[in-house]
């Protein structure tokens, strides 16, 4: 059998005058120097720089088509299109969705692992039967007790593009009655929001939080501590393509997103929800 060896392991700098040290004769050099020039010639010649790398984990929960599966991938691509749009999710299970970055300047890799659920109140039947916001729950349970263990964020999606949604609600009371544990972890993320300015968005969430049945179930006091919005480039410029929309649109879609990445960031990895230190003995039960 054929043995292949890394060319790059073969290529070993040759010394340059500052290098010289290395091939002296010294036999009793000062430590701290020598160990100076040992990192110097090091550093030239590390091929695979190595970074310490803090991970988030963030579950995306919401009512089908809010655009949960657009964030995920507007965060790996600010640039990413969503296809026409439909009235049923085309997420049927769970997908884990990993990106990474790096701040200029920073030594350190950000890791982010985004679970993207199925939608509630799905409205295609798949097998003569729609899928259950009993069987979503079960699914994110047993993703939390077996695949990702640790959540730092809850992030439960609503599009607040058109009028109020009488599911958005329903979907956020379920979340609220199965999950009331949540409340420290939990954000809303409101999308469609890239045509929109922030006196406009202001608006939307505060009429939101004002109809009666969400006030009435204080969705406020559970989701509204912590608001983010979220938006990503029209499907409609495909047909109509538009220069001063698309500006306004990648403007707005980069504000937002950098906003919500500072802080994914800069939440504390040692801070997070693990199913197992939670005493739910008739919810967690996967069946």
């Amino acid at each position: 059998m054929a043995k292949y060896i890394s060319t790059y392991a073969c290529q070993i700098n040759y010394p340059t005058k500052r290098q010289s040290w290395m091939y002296a004769t010294d036999n009793l050099p000062d430590f701290n120097d020598m160990m100076n020039e040992v990192k110097k010639w090091s550093n030239q010649n590390n091929k695979y720089l190595i970074r310490h790398t803090i991970t988030h984990n963030l579950i995306l929960m919401g009512k089908t088509r809010s655009g949960k599966t657009t964030i995920a991938k507007v965060i790996e691509n600010p640039c990413y299109m969503p296809p026409d749009g439909k009235i049923y999710s085309e997420t049927k299970q769970i997908a884990i969705h990993s990106v990474s970055t790096a701040l200029i300047n920073s030594n350190s890799i950000y890791s982010l692992n985004i679970i993207d659920t199925p939608g509630m109140f799905d409205k295609v039947k798949q097998q003569n039967k729609t899928i259950k916001n009993d069987k979503i729950k079960r699914s994110i349970d047993k993703c939390m007790e077996q695949d990702v263990t640790n959540i730092h964020l809850f992030a439960f999606v609503i599009n607040l593009q058109t009028n109020l949604d009488i599911e958005d609600i329903y979907s956020m009371i379920f979340v609220k009655e199965k999950y009331p544990f949540l409340h420290e972890y939990i954000c809303l993320i409101v999308t469609h929001a890239e045509e929109t300015n922030w006196q406009q968005r202001e608006d939307k969430i505060n009429d939101f939080f004002q109809s009666d049945l969400v006030q009435k179930n204080n969705l406020k006091g559970f989701f509204g501590k912590k608001i983010f919005f979220m938006g990503s480039l029209r499907p409609e410029l495909v047909n109509y393509p538009n220069k001063q929309s698309v500006c306004q649109q990648i403007k707005n879609v980069h504000q937002m997103r950098d906003i919500f990445m500072d802080y994914i960031i800069h939440l504390d990895p040692t801070n997070y929800f693990n199913i197992h230190r939670v005493n739910m003995p008739n919810n967690c039960q996967i069946l």
